[in-house]
């Protein structure tokens, strides 16, 4: 406990400018970072020192992945640790993976973590290609709706609207309502479109609030369509992470501690910090998950248990972390059966209320030139 505690005054040492490092690099994807811990792990598996594995890194990477490993290199060949050069770039590597690297300097299965950390991100990886495939479809059809709606308002309703407005006649609802907003189109649609187009970062920006996470995590947890897909997401995350980490040579409560900082949703950091205090007080795993049966179910908080007592922990984890991805799996599939069919309903309502707007005037005039 004492140890990990030094680590991260140290760190924040380090990242402070006592290191004269750079940390300000942005994002690097999780392929180059998955390469990266693979690449390291086959070289000094082969007996390759680790200053000339990080060498061939640095000439194997490319852009701002490049310019971190090359900070890496540096701080090694000053004499620090791997997992001490790592740490000067928390904002890349995630918690799990430096803290593994540490427990494999301290353990010497450094080769054996970094192998693993590997894997555990090429799984990471297929997790989230998967949630972000079950979302492309969705978004593509929004937003090719959204500009042919604009493009109709701007070019099409203005020319239509003023034969509608000349006819002297009670004009149908529906017509009014889009010669209304024909005009408002016409007086302000500019300045209306730009404006949406801005909130669109600001409202971005706004949900990434740590004040408003409360809020927006609350909802993915308990909307019908996503709350499938949160809950178990997270599901996998504390799963594989926690088992990986115990694996390596980390203490149970260290563990929970990195894994609070893997989730993404508010409520299960929360919950896993209120889990690592009952752990550290003496309590079992499974006990404390028990008291949070919300966002832990039954099954999991019983394999738990099953492990626990089983001796085979970690190897139960893994398996945990398997069931729940093909439950993510699952639910991607089915998130896309189910939107693809409203977003179809709700284009054919737009269309219909255009069409309807159209012909109904039309009609109404055809029938009084008939009588």
């Amino acid at each position: 406990m004492i140890m990990f505690k030094t680590m991260k005054t140290e760190t924040k040492n380090r990242r402070s400018g006592i290191w004269g490092a750079d940390v300000s690099f942005g994002r690097v994807n999780i392929t180059q970072k998955t390469l990266f811990a693979r690449h390291m792990s086959v070289m000094l598996k082969a007996g390759v020192p680790i200053v000339e594995s990080l060498q061939v890194a640095v000439e194997s990477a490319d852009g701002k992945f490049k310019r971190v490993l090359a900070g890496v290199l540096r701080a090694v060949e000053s004499g620090n640790p791997l997992s001490a050069a790592l740490r000067l770039y928390a904002s890349v590597f995630p918690p799990f993976f430096i803290n593994a690297a540490y427990a494999g300097e301290k353990s010497g299965t450094l080769v054996e973590n970094l192998e693993n950390i590997s894997v555990e991100l090429e799984k990471e990886k297929a997790l989230l290609g998967k949630v972000r495939g079950a979302l492309t479809y969705p978004i593509i059809v929004i937003v090719l709706a959204f500009f042919l709606v604009m493009a109709f308002s701007f070019f099409v309703l203005p020319k239509i609207a003023p034969l509608f407005s000349g006819l002297g006649q009670t004009l149908p609802l529906s017509t009014r309502v889009m010669i209304s907003f024909s005009r408002f189109m016409e007086q302000w649609g500019v300045y209306a479109f730009f404006l949406l187009i801005g909130c669109i970062p600001f409202l971005v920006w706004f949900l990434r609030r740590p004040f408003v996470r409360p809020v927006t995590h609350r909802l993915l947890l308990i909307v019908p369509v996503v709350r499938s897909i949160s809950h178990n997401v997270n599901l996998v995350r504390f799963s594989r992470t926690l088992a990986m980490l115990v694996r390596s040579g980390i203490s149970i409560d260290e563990a929970l501690s990195i894994v609070e900082e893997t989730l993404g949703n508010f409520y299960y950091r929360r919950a896993i910090r209120r889990v690592t205090e009952h752990v550290r007080r003496g309590g079992k795993l499974s006990e404390a998950l028990e008291l949070r049966r919300d966002l832990f179910p039954v099954l999991l908080t019983r394999m738990v248990r099953v492990g626990e007592e089983s001796g085979k922990f970690e190897e139960t984890l893994f398996y945990l972390g398997t069931f729940y991805e093909d439950e993510v799996d699952a639910a991607t599939r089915s998130i896309t059966t189910i939107i693809e069919p409203a977003l179809l309903l709700g284009i054919g309502l737009v269309v219909g209320f255009i069409a309807l707007s159209i012909i109904t005037p039309i009609y109404n005039i055809t029938g009084n030139i008939s009588r």
